[in-house]
């Protein structure tokens, strides 16, 4: 699948997501939705570094509580999908949902 499509399909399948953008293992942008662009990969970043000072490995998935929004962060298969969701969207279902995006991806690849 091409990482349009997943996007795509990832807004039919979850209306409680407001943007997405997907990216490769360095961190280029292979596609988006509403506008969150490269600075987008800055919180997978700013997670490693947490983690490196922890003494763990890389994150795989993280999610940050706003106000006014939920920010989910995925990693699968060497791509990554940072997504801005509504504030009362359930957690396991977006991680569910980027997950299965970035496997499609990935299987085309």
């Amino acid at each position: 699948m091409t990482p349009d499509a997943a996007l795509a399909e990832l807004l039919d399948v979850s209306d409680r997501l407001r943007s997405i953008a997907l990216f490769d293992a360095e961190g280029a942008v292979l596609a988006e939705i509403g506008g969150l662009g490269a600075d987008a990969h800055a919180i997978l970043t700013a997670a490693d570094d947490a983690a490196r000072l922890l003494g763990r490995p890389p994150v795989t998935q993280c999610e940050v509580g706003l106000p006014e929004a939920l920010v989910f962060a995925v990693r699968e298969q060497g791509l990554a999908a940072v997504a801005v969701a509504d504030p009362d969207a359930t957690a396991g279902l977006i991680f569910y949902d980027l997950r299965q995006a970035l496997r499609a991806v990935a299987g085309a690849a």
